[in-house]
C-alpha cells in the first residue's frame, strides 16, 4: 500500500514543523531577579529613595495604577507621585506568584505599610497589587504595569446630626 500525501496537507506539515517554538517559560534566574528587585523596591521605599526606586525598577515608560487615582505614566511621573504621598513607615511586599514566558512575566503580591496622614493617626494599610515585567535587551527585569489596591475599605463620612437645629427659612 502507497501513502500519498496531498498538496494541501504537505503545505500544513511543512508549515507546522517550520513555526518557532512558543517562548520557554521563566527560569529559575528570571524569578531569582525579579524577587532580588522587589527586595530593592522594598528598601528603597522605605529609605525615601525614589530616584533609586524608579530608575532600578520601572521601565522608561512604564504605568503605575494606584488606588484612588488616576495612572501615572513615566519614571518621572511615578517618582513624582512617590514623592508627592503622605509620609509611611514599615513597607513591606511579599511576591505570591511569578509567572510568564520569554521577555515578559507577571507577579502577583501583597503589601503592608503605616501611613502618616498629616495632623492624624498613623493607619494601617495592606493590600495587593499585580505587576507586568518586561526583560531588557540586557537581560534586566523592570515594571512596565503596576497596578495596587487596597484592601481597607475607605473611611465613611460620619452621619449628619439629625439634632443640629436648621435655619428657619427666610421671610419674603
Amino acid at each position: 500500500m502507497r501513502f500519498a500525501l496531498s498538496p494541501a496537507a504537505a503545505i500544513l506539515l511543512f508549515g507546522a514543523a517550520c513555526q518557532p517554538p512558543p517562548p520557554a517559560g521563566l527560569t529559575d534566574q528570571d524569578r531569582a531577579a525579579i524577587n532580588q528587585k522587589t527586595e530593592e523596591f522594598t528598601k528603597g521605599l522605605n529609605a525615601r529613595d525614589w530616584a533609586g526606586v524608579v530608575n532600578g525598577y520601572y521601565t522608561e515608560d512604564a504605568v503605575m495604577m494606584p488606588s484612588n487615582g488616576p495612572s501615572v505614566s513615566g519614571r518621572a511621573g511615578i517618582q513624582a507621585w512617590m514623592a508627592s504621598y503622605p509620609p509611611f513607615s514599615d513597607f513591606a511586599s511579599r511576591t505570591v506568584e511569578i509567572e510568564g514566558s520569554g521577555s515578559t512575566a507577571y507577579v502577583v503580591g501583597r503589601y503592608a505599610l503605616k501611613v502618616m496622614p498629616p495632623g492624624g493617626a498613623p493607619v494601617a494599610d495592606s493590600g495587593k497589587y499585580l505587576e507586568i515585567w518586561k526583560k531588557g535587551e540586557d537581560g534586566s527585569w523592570r515594571v512596565a504595569r503596576d497596578i495596587f489596591n487596597s484592601d481597607v475599605p475607605m473611611p465613611m463620612p460620619a452621619p449628619a446630626d439629625s439634632t443640629v437645629k436648621k435655619p428657619a427659612p427666610k421671610r419674603k
